[in-house]
């Protein structure tokens, strides 16, 4: 049998691309290989027993290294930025044709683990520790990848659509990616806001602010949007200080509450494993 001296791998990602750089290799005998999937298979050459060049799937390790240990010469397409959220939009479908708790789920049901995981990065970043924020941002984007799989599943979009979307929306309201010098960051965040209001159309300031979010919060937002529309004087600012206060005073007793709690369960736990 003649040695191997080329390996053409195929991404198992998208197995139908060859990458550019084989694509010589190709033109002579072939040996694919059994990880090629058949309907790969059957766009290649006929396969070749011994042939010096071999196609196979990308990803085993330890026999890939000892082809090229053996002074094969390897040749795969390079990554490209972004694989691994294919791969990871991958698995969630698989979890979710395997029909078990993730396909019982629904937006409402996953609602309090998009809040939750959301804080969980609020608390990573306010940490400083990055590879916990790395961690915690892995989980948020489960929260994506999970919303999308069930709106795919009913047939309203799926998540190429919301990247698509997210895409849309930032060329459109980002005119400096086709601009050349260094960009003005007042002028940059000005152009944001007057493109993001001509998009929405909305009736009122007012509209689009999320209710849901915690009231120190949502105050902010809603000052914000009243002084942008010239409307500050409704109610009192020394009225609207106070209440935030009162909120920001209830909060902190009832974390300080939390805490205690929190500590109260550590220390049972400490002793329990003593027992």
């Amino acid at each position: 049998m003649a040695e191997v001296s080329t390996v053409v791998l195929l991404d198992p990602l998208r197995p139908d691309v060859v990458p550019i750089e084989a694509v010589s290799f190709l033109s002579g005998p072939v040996q694919i290989d059994g990880t090629v999937p058949e309907p790969v298979r059957v766009a290649l050459p006929q396969s070749t027993a011994g042939a010096a060049v071999i196609v196979m799937m990308d990803g085993d390790g330890p026999r890939i290294a000892a082809l090229a240990t053996s002074g094969a010469r390897i040749v795969r397409a390079a990554p490209v930025h972004g694989d691994r959220l294919v791969e990871a939009a991958s698995i969630m479908d698989r979890l979710w044709k395997r029909g078990g708790w993730e396909a019982t789920q629904t937006h409402e049901s996953l609602s309090v683990y998009l809040v939750e995981e959301t804080y969980e990065v609020l608390d990573a970043i306010l940490s400083g520790d990055e590879i916990d924020l790395r961690e915690e941002l892995g989980d948020l984007l489960l929260q994506v990848l999970f919303h999308s799989r069930i709106a795919q599943a009913h047939g309203v979009f799926e998540l190429d659509d919301v990247a698509g979307a997210l895409i849309d929306k930032l060329v459109h309201r980002s005119p400096h990616l086709t601009s050349s010098g260094v960009v003005d960051i007042a002028e940059q965040e000005l152009a944001w806001e007057r493109l993001k209001d001509v998009e929405k159309a909305r009736a009122s300031s007012m509209d689009g602010i999320a209710k849901s979010q915690p009231p120190i919060l949502l105050a902010k937002k809603v000052m914000n949007r009243a002084a942008r529309a010239g409307v500050t004087e409704i109610i009192p600012q020394a009225t609207l200080e106070s209440l935030i206060e009162r909120c920001r005073e209830a909060d902190a007793a009832l974390v300080d509450a939390l805490d205690l709690l929190i500590a109260e369960v550590r220390n049972w736990e400490t002793q329990q494993s003593r027992a």
